[in-house]
């Protein structure tokens, strides 16, 4: 088991260590499996479905999220938490996970599509508010087995009004299991300078601030809102470099998505 480390000057307020029997579903007090067809907008091919045989627990303390490819029909799995979080003013919230994308060869993971990723909750709590208005943190996002991330802030005024913020790429290790996370801190006094901080092993290398939205109304829809984590492996993708699964794409955990735990953290 991997429970959530302690983070100083935080409190945990929510998390999951992935606990259970081996092969047995995620913990559904705590997600929604999504059941659901491709997003054609976004090249996809998958359909996300409940089945353990796309998203279930190791017995040791891993969430497996497996893409599988039977009768020409690609599946995999997408959970979303039921709680959302927000940050105080005069605080600071991490929402945070420790994760290892597929360890496959990268010429067997074309079209692989995983990402640890959060949107605002006003996007399913009866508002009426759609995306991209919602906010949306892109905190690791990977596809095709390549050696990169990309952070992405995606929001907007409503409608077909889309704007974006984002990092260069930023490289890890793809066989080992990394911290992903993203900060929101509104220690300071105006909302201005309060930020939005992506992190990598504990390294921040990309923030947005207030200032750099330069709209109030748009900065607190990102910054100040409720927001819920997702955990997805999606196939077919239109990230950049990206593309469909071919005939070399392999099933199966090395093209998945394995998770130790995802935690959200307050500030004291």
């Amino acid at each position: 088991m991997s429970p959530p480390p302690a983070e100083s000057g935080y409190s945990l307020v929510w998390s999951d260590d992935f606990s259970g029997a081996a092969e047995s579903l995620p913990n559904q007090s705590k997600w929604n499996i999504v059941s659901a067809g491709p997003n054609l907008g976004n090249q996809e091919v998958q359909h996300y479905t409940q089945s353990s045989s796309n998203s279930c627990l190791s017995g040791s303390g891993v969430l497996q999220i497996t893409p599988q490819h039977n009768n020409g029909q690609w599946t995999s799995a997408r959970l979303e938490g039921k709680e959302a979080f927000n940050c105080p003013d005069g605080h600071r919230m991490l929402l945070q996970a420790e994760l290892r994308t597929g360890t496959h060869p990268a010429n067997q993971q074309a079209g692989i599509w995983p990402a640890f990723w959060a949107l605002g909750n006003d996007i399913r709590n009866g508002k009426n508010v759609s995306w991209p208005q919602c906010g949306e943190w892109d905190i690791m996002e990977n596809a095709h087995g390549a050696d990169f991330s990309l952070a992405t802030l995606h929001y907007g005024r409503g409608g077909t009004d889309h704007l974006s913020k984002g990092s260069q790429r930023q490289t890890f290790q793809v066989e080992s299991f990394h911290t992903w996370a993203i900060k929101v801190n509104r220690g300071p006094s105006n909302w201005q300078d309060e930020t939005l901080e992506w992190y990598l092993d504990g390294k921040m290398f990309f923030q947005i601030k207030g200032s750099d939205i330069a709209d109030p109304e748009l900065w607190g829809r990102v910054a100040h809102k409720s927001f819920f984590p997702i955990l997805n492996v999606a196939v077919g993708s239109n990230f950049p470099g990206g593309g469909q699964p071919d005939g070399n794409t392999t099933t199966g955990l090395g093209s998945g998505l394995q998770v130790k735990y995802v935690a959200v953290y307050k500030s004291n």
